[in-house]
């Protein structure tokens, strides 16, 4: 039997993507502990009338959120882990979503790579350690914008998972 993990704190805060400042702190410290994640997710506008239900085939779908969110991690401990960043991008589009990213001017830099691109599961891009965080947030934060499909308010919330203790 495995002894029980305590639960990781979660730290919440809302940021303004002008100033990254905190969120490139918190990388900064995440890297460095080679642990813990953080979650991105853009602030949305509530609907002022309520969302009809979907008819009742919706069951048989796989009916996600509108909301997009990505998830940064930094590289893993032990041998057998990766020296890069992680960068998931969770989204409700239904398709794959690189061909849209690239339209839009938000293409893959080079010396990241794409390690899956999936309907249902997301993009995750894998990252050098030497690329610049600011970079890498900046990528991050205006591509799950453009993949968000609800109303947005422009301002965005980070969930800081902490390194297990």
């Amino acid at each position: 039997m495995s002894p029980l993990r305590a639960p990781r704190t979660v730290d919440r805060f809302e940021f303004d993507p002008a100033d990254l400042t905190r969120l490139l702190e918190v990388v900064g410290w995440l890297a460095a502990h080679r642990d813990g994640w953080l979650n991105l997710l853009p602030g949305v506008d509530t609907p002022s009338e309520p969302v009809e239900a979907p008819g009742l085939f919706a069951i048989f779908g796989s009916a996600q959120a509108p909301v997009s969110m990505c998830t940064w991690m930094p590289p893993g401990k032990g041998r057998h882990a990766f020296d890069e960043v992680t960068v998931g991008i969770m989204h409700a589009r239904g398709t794959k979503v690189l061909p849209d990213l690239v339209a839009a001017g938000l293409g893959i830099p080079p010396g990241w790579r794409v390690s899956g691109d999936h309907p249902r599961r997301g993009l995750v891009v894998r990252i050098p350690t030497t690329a610049d965080d600011g970079e890498v947030l900046r990528w991050a934060l205006a591509a799950g914008g453009h993949l968000c499909t609800a109303p947005t308010t422009g301002s965005w919330e980070a969930e800081v998972y902490q390194p297990a203790g």
